[in-house]
């Protein structure tokens, strides 16, 4: 990969997670590279960096190091952060401490654009940083910045269509894709997951869920399929193989009838058929998942809606998930919150999911799944919500249906009441215990095998800079003691632990041997009887630490023996010779 030059403009990606908008590694942001488009119109040099890789930066090169690249640089522009909060396991979105640290590191006469949501939910905490010409952006980040480039003053801006467009495709070539660190290169491609942005707005955009920012994005404003299709090929052009299609509060309202009349409008199978197919004509394209579903949309307009589930099942990725967002089965919290689904509305749309989506693809997933949330601490809440909660979840798993994850988060902001802190933590330990653990049992039953898991950390379930170092990716670290997590790429993929060090940044099919809280345990397949370790042996349910030290002795033995790297003619005449018991179990694991 080419260095980049030294710029005219610093552009930090503190990284976006938002109901609508993922941008936390392995997945590339939308806003970000809409910003970099920006530069690339206005044709001025610019250094992207994430915040791991400033981090990083300021780590090795100390105070010197940062002053001498501020002192060179002539603009600075970010997008920040985290919204909706969660548990990152490859990057972490940008503090406001460290917004802060950087904020005071900056020469004082250049220009400064700080753009995101999570900019607002600061601002709105109290935080208004004194210094001139830096300005914190409250509508569209690239559209206030390229007023200011053109016009040398800042003032907030709406981008048009055109601009919209012209950035997206922009952007889908710009430094934020080429010299994005999850990009890989040919030889070894890395998990990079584009997030392309379908439309903005919601459907609820007169009287929106009270905790959420995206019916304050206005009336839906849709992407043509065939703009979104050209950005994508873009993409792949610069090596980009994987894509999820984000932006929406609801899939199935891409385009659909009565937007601005019906409280449930009428989705349209049409374009969402012709984005789809298009995307999967480009062989390029490996993983294709989407995000949120209005369930009570699906509920209230089932044969569109039938239509549109069976085209999602036929081009999609096995392992895609339909985030639905009930958040309380409680009534009265639905009238308080204005909430628009109700349990019944959330059964019917589960049900049509699971008839369609329960079928396994190639990677060993279920094709399509709904995903469940709910949030504690919304108006109107009291302890029995939680039991309406857990009722709910214990009738769609009497019908036998499936979920694929259920998120228990709490409300965000201003305006919302004490959680019941005794209650909430019981109804917690309730799912966990009596519907996340059975659903993980069958959903990843043990000795099944899952396809393409790309390993990303060692011994702990955070990437540390230290995880791309040559002791951790090679192959020498292969077998050795400790524990490696990973993932399959996509959207919301289990956690996967495997009991020895595998080597970071590559990519292993396995097969399951247990199952944590809520993630699960596994070992690869393909191993080799000459090389494999004594730990790899562990691993393997039914031989245990006294059998593997046995068998690596004998084959100690043998080599010796033989006088080369050669032992046994087989893994079962290894077993055999060594006094081992073997079983058909076995050979699933070895080549």
């Amino acid at each position: 990969m080419a260095e980049q030059s030294d710029p005219k403009w610093l552009v930090l990606d503190g990284y976006e997670d938002e109901p609508a908008a993922f941008g936390v590694p392995p997945y590339v942001g939308f806003h970000i590279r809409y910003l970099c488009g920006v530069l690339e119109d206005a044709k001025i040099d610019y250094r992207y960096m994430t915040i791991d890789q400033w981090r990083n930066f300021v780590e090795q090169k100390g105070e010197d190091g940062v002053q001498k690249l501020m002192s060179q640089i002539e603009g600075f522009a970010c997008i920040a952060g985290a919204v909706v909060p969660g548990r990152y396991l490859r990057g972490t979105p940008i503090s406001l401490k460290e917004m802060q640290n950087v904020v005071r590191q900056l020469p004082s006469e250049i220009p400064a654009i700080l753009g995101g949501w999570a900019i607002r939910g600061w601002r709105q905490q109290g935080w208004n940083p004194l210094r001139r010409n830096l300005f914190l952006a409250v509508q569209d980040t690239d559209a206030t910045l390229n007023n200011y480039l053109e016009s040398g003053q800042w003032k907030h801006c709406r981008r048009n269509s055109q601009q919209w467009t012209k950035w997206a495709h922009l952007g889908a070539k710009s430094k934020a894709v080429e010299f994005h660190p999850d990009l890989g290169n040919q030889e070894k491609p890395g998990p990079l997951t584009y997030e392309v942005e379908v439309y903005q707005g919601c459907v609820r955009f007169k009287r929106g869920c009270k905790f959420c920012i995206e019916p304050k994005k206005g009336i839906p404003i849709w992407r043509t399929p065939e703009d979104i299709i050209q950005e994508v090929q873009i993409a792949h052009d610069m090596g980009v193989k994987h894509v999820r299609l984000g932006g929406m509060t609801d899939t199935y309202t891409y385009m659909a009838e009565g937007v601005k009349d019906l409280e449930y409008p009428i989705p349209n199978p049409e374009p969402i058929a012709k984005l789809l197919h298009g995307l999967r004509e480009d062989e390029r394209l490996e993983i294709l998942h989407t995000d949120n579903g209005n369930p009570s949309i699906i509920a209230e307009n089932i044969e569109p809606s039938e239509e549109i589930t069976k085209t999602l099942v036929e081009t999609l990725s096995d392992g895609a998930v339909l985030s639905f967002g009930l958040e309380s089965a409680d009534p009265n919290v639905h009238q308080a919150n204005w909430l628009n689904c109700d349990s019944n509305q959330l059964k019917d749309a589960i049900r049509l999911i699971n008839k369609y989506g329960k079928e396994r693809g190639e990677r060993g997933l279920p094709k399509l799944l709904p995903g469940l949330n709910f949030i504690a601490g919304l108006n109107g809440e009291t302890k029995e919500t939680y039991q309406l909660n857990l009722d709910l979840l214990h009738e769609i798993r009497k019908e036998e249906l499936l979920l694929r994850r259920i998120n228990i988060r709490q409300v965000e902001g201003e305006g919302f009441q004490e959680i019941p802190q005794e209650a909430f933590k019981d109804f917690k330990t309730s799912v966990r215990d009596t519907i996340d653990k059975p659903l993980l049992e069958e959903l990843f039953p043990l000795g099944g095998q899952l396809c393409d898991v790309h390993w990303e950390t060692h011994d702990g379930r955070t990437r540390l800079p230290k995880h791309q170092e040559i002791e951790h990716t090679s192959e020498l670290c292969r077998g050795k003691a400790g524990i490696t997590f990973g993932r399959q790429i996509g959207a919301y993929p289990i956690l996967i632990g495997a009991q020895y060090h595998i080597p970071l940044e590559t990519k292993s099919n396995i097969i399951i041997t247990g199952h944590g809280a809520r993630s699960i345990t596994g070992v690869e397949t393909g191993l080799n009887h000459d090389n494999i370790s004594q730990k790899q042996l562990e691993a393997i349910p039914g031989i245990g630490e006294k059998s593997a030290w046995k068998l690596i002795s004998q084959r100690v033995k043998m080599k010796r023996k033989k006088g080369n790297d050669n032992s046994y003619e087989s893994p079962k005449n290894w077993f055999e010779q060594s006094k081992i018991e073997w079983s058909g179990s076995f050979e699933r694991f070895f080549e």
